[in-house]
């Protein structure tokens, strides 16, 4: 079960795929809810989240995908069309219900009983809420955490370099791209879809910033080719 939502996850970019992603995911947390457990919960509202969260991101990059390529714009008001009633009812289920999951988790074992994970993917949804003090004190805590895997680290720091992004700090976001990206070349070989994803995210503050520069593209040509190599379709589309 848990291969095929991976699979459904980051190799599979069509509406069908993600209906089905969003069914087996409740599918495979269902034993985990019901338990007594508070942990064993929180594991599933954890995962249930992330997964909301990742299906809206592809929402998006499907939306942004109808204008490309530019000889195809001319269908854009029938493609819209379209992706207003398949993407936009999945989309708006998937960002509405994200942050009260994770809000649940924090109530059931508090900052404290999470792992940096868990930190990770609650700073990631605080994010795109516009929570962004919340998140900062989340990705603090997750930093603190013990056993750290490399990309989760990467991920974090570059949580907190979205964050000095939206606040203009380019010396602070600078700092937090040089962490992710030391992370992500330790993770490239055990978690190179991970490693990508954090490249993908760095490429986009840079190009904030600095505009399509030589690191975002040497990154985005990294992130691609690593992409590419584990046939991650859904990260491919969401670089743009």
């Amino acid at each position: 079960m848990m291969s095929k939502i991976y699979r459904l996850s980051w190799n599979k970019t069509s509406f069908f795929a993600k209906i089905l992603l969003f069914m087996k995911s409740h599918n495979s947390v269902a034993v985990r809810l019901a338990s007594t457990d508070p942990k064993e919960r929180a594991d599933g509202y954890s995962a249930l989240s992330s997964t909301y969260h990742s299906i809206y991101g592809t929402v998006y990059a499907q939306l942004m995908a109808i204008f490309r390529p530019k000889w195809l714009v001319w269908l854009s008001p029938v493609r819209i069309a379209l992706w207003c009633v398949t993407w936009l009812p999945l989309g708006a289920w998937c960002y509405l219900r994200a942050l009260p999951l994770s809000n649940k988790i924090v109530r059931l074992i508090g900052y404290d009983g999470m792992t940096a994970d868990f930190c990770d993917i609650r700073q990631s949804i605080l994010r795109r809420r516009g929570q962004y003090m919340e998140a900062f004190a989340c990705i603090r805590i997750g930093l603190k955490k013990d056993s750290i895997k490399a990309h989760t680290r990467g991920l974090l720091h570059v949580g907190l370099a979205e964050i000095y992004k939206k606040y203009g700090n380019l010396p602070g976001a600078g700092i937090e791209i040089c962490a992710a990206i030391d992370a992500a070349g330790e993770a490239e070989k055990e978690n190179p879809r991970q490693a990508a994803r954090i490249y993908r995210h760095c490429v986009k503050i840079l190009d904030f910033f600095l505009g399509e520069s030589f690191p975002g593209n040497q990154l985005r040509r990294r992130a691609r080719a690593l992409l590419q190599e584990v046939g991650a379709k859904d990260q491919l589309l969401k670089i743009r």
